[in-house]
């Protein structure tokens, strides 16, 4: 069913001139009205109704149509169309609303490109408005994308055109929802037929909106990004982008709707607030971090003595055995390679022919007593191999997504894995065997730590989380919140009662173990901070970043010592020496590089 040009509606209050366009949903058109104004009609498209699918659902389709309609009639904003009255016809359910002459945001984006961040917050935040008054009627809109929003001709001014899945929520309430989304757009909870439904699920969708205005990329979909496939951050593809509204923008659009701002009040806030790049952040309280009583010798001075190019693809891992004899590297390029530190030989490369990894090795540790050297890969599979052969040991599986980060416990009985699959699991190292799963985050693992005394294991996670586990009970103690981005890297001092951690919110902050509190937050790095690592001597700490640079932090003032540039691509991994005095860096350019610090009484 089209209805043509001249057909009369609502005993003739309304002539059909022509199709608007059609959605998911329903279909538009053009009409005028008795005083040959013109106004656009909505209705439901026929396949919709008529599909055997659907037809269990065609009353409630037909009448939560109508209901809602009635109800957005009440919803006046500037920033909204004007709902003008609800009818039927026949057996379709009509709305009339206000004819706005004007460009959808999707079609202008596609003229216009990119647009200015002032100019995309001014839309953002008049969208936002509108939302806030149809969120206090009961209604969540459940479609805010680009093409449902209209730029009125001559005036910068955004308007909501269409409500095709508008639905009433309940707080806190489980509901039911049509199961009809746009993919980029829409978040999680909308590819289940039953989950809470409230603002949250427009918080989602409007800085998803917010996102392709700014880059002209429509975000990877919720669907994928569950199957491990990661979102972007926008500032990656439009590098002109404010870290305020970069990061507001990711807080909107995390997959866990606990950790989205609650409503469109919150979120639009975030975009207000200002950026504080305050260097008071980095100082910490002297009596928290404890300070050897004798002075100390510490390498303030640091140069890189040689570069490692054998991989042929990103170094996505490093480690130093605690000999500090040996480094391990692993790449993209599949491989894993060993190497001699002092000489900077390549003694083997692990996994040929048939016996290597099928996928990146993200992931690289050596035991406790330097026998056995653990990988992860994207292959979902953990290897275990010998040190003095190099021969694999055993292939562990029990992941269904990417391993991503490994740790030995203390004692070396047993092995930690972090994955993509959001699970912390167990493995008894002289079986193989799994004996544990750590459940709780929503979101993929990226780095695991065992405290030293092995009674607890930390995890970060990309739910912008810290997670401290009882390892002989796999019991959850606490959950550390307070970065606003995927936590990347996890690092325990050697007494166990400080945990250092890296953020893609650019920033690294210390833990009080014993308490869960934040203690400090050093700030520095331009992008991403994507792995650290404390001295053995527990004077300095280093952070590797997205910037390309590696800094190097006193631990006892919170001071920035020195940046370290060399890198021509991502810092992904660094490690440290036993004797604090040699540093290891992997990166995305393909090389490995070993700086060494000058020794001053300090």
């Amino acid at each position: 069913m089209v209805w043509q040009r001249g057909k009369k509606l609502f005993d003739d209050r309304y002539i059909i001139e022509n199709i608007l366009g059609e959605g998911g949903m329903g279909i538009t058109y053009l009409a005028k009205n008795q005083r040959s104004e013109l106004r656009v009609i909505k209705t439901l498209r026929e396949d919709i109704l008529e599909n055997p699918a659907w037809k269990p659902y065609r009353n409630k389709i037909l009448q939560d149509f109508h209901d809602e309609g009635v109800r957005l009639s009440v919803c006046r904003h500037p920033h909204i169309v004007e709902i003008k009255t609800v009818f039927d016809e026949g057996n379709y359910p009509c709305i009339a609303m206000e004819y706005i002459e004007g460009e959808d945001l999707g079609k202008y984006l596609r003229r216009r490109g990119v647009l200015s961040e002032t100019e995309a917050l001014q839309y953002i935040q008049q969208i936002g408005d509108a939302l806030q008054v149809i969120h206090r009627r009961g209604l969540v809109h459940r479609d805010i994308k680009p093409s449902n929003i209209i730029i009125r001709q001559g005036k910068a001014e955004a308007v909501i055109i269409d409500f095709g899945i508008a639905r009433e929520f309940i707080p806190n309430e489980v509901q039911k929802h049509t199961v009809y989304r746009t993919p980029g757009f829409a978040p999680p909870e909308q590819y289940q037929s039953e989950a809470l439904r409230g603002e949250f699920i427009d918080v989602y969708a409007l800085a998803a909106t917010l996102y392709t205005l700014l880059t002209a990329v429509i975000p990877t979909s919720a669907e994928n990004r569950n199957k491990n496939t990661l979102l972007k951050p926008p500032q990656d593809l439009n590098p002109h982008l404010s870290d305020r509204t970069n990061q507001a923008i990711m807080r909107g659009m995390a997959l866990n709707a606990n950790y989205r701002p609650q409503s469109v009040t919150e979120w639009l806030q975030l975009l207000e607030k200002p950026i504080d790049d305050s260097k008071d952040l980095r100082v910490v309280p002297p009596t928290q971090i404890v300070t050897p009583s004798r002075k100390s010798l510490f390498p303030h001075t640091w140069k890189c003595v040689h570069t490692l190019k054998a991989h042929t693809s990103m170094i996505h891992a490093v480690s130093i055995s605690r000999d500090g004899q040996l480094l391990a590297s692993a790449s993209s390029d599949k491989t894993i390679k060993l190497w001699e530190l002092e000489s900077r030989k390549l003694l083997r490369q692990l996994g040929r022919w048939f016996s290597g990894h099928s996928g990146i090795v993200d992931t690289v540790v050596f035991s406790h007593d330097g026998k056995i050297l653990a990988s992860g890969s994207w292959d979902e599979t953990i290897k275990l191999w010998s040190v003095s052969t190099g021969r694999q040991i055993c292939t562990i599986k029990g992941h269904n997504s990417c391993v991503n980060t490994l740790a030995f416990s203390p004692d070396g009985q047993l092995l930690a894995s972090g994955s993509a699959d959001s699970t912390i699991k167990l493995w008894q190292l002289n079986t193989g065997k799994e004996i544990g799963v750590l459940r709780g985050h929503s979101d993929s693992v990226c780095s695991i730590a065992w405290s030293p005394e092995e009674q607890f294991l930390a995890s970060a996670s990309a739910d912008y989380t810290i997670k401290i586990w009882q390892a002989s009970t796999g019991r959850e103690i606490r959950t550390l919140t307070g970065h606003s981005l995927f936590v990347n890297s996890l690092a325990y001092s050697q007494d166990g009662t400080i945990l250092l951690s890296g953020s893609s919110d650019n920033t690294i902050k210390l833990w009080e173990v014993s308490t869960g509190k934040e203690i400090c937050t050093y700030t520095g790095h331009s992008d991403t901070v994507s792995t650290v690592a404390l001295s053995p001597d527990r004077q300095f700490l280093v952070s590797g970043s997205w910037d390309k640079s590696i800094k190097i932090w006193q631990m006892s003032t919170g001071n920035e010592i020195c940046t370290l540039k060399g890198h021509a691509n991502y810092v992904r991994s660094v490690a440290v020496s036993p004797d604090s005095k040699t540093l290891v860096s992997g990166s995305d350019d393909s090389t490995i590089k070993i700086w060494q610090g000058e020794v001053d009484n300090y």
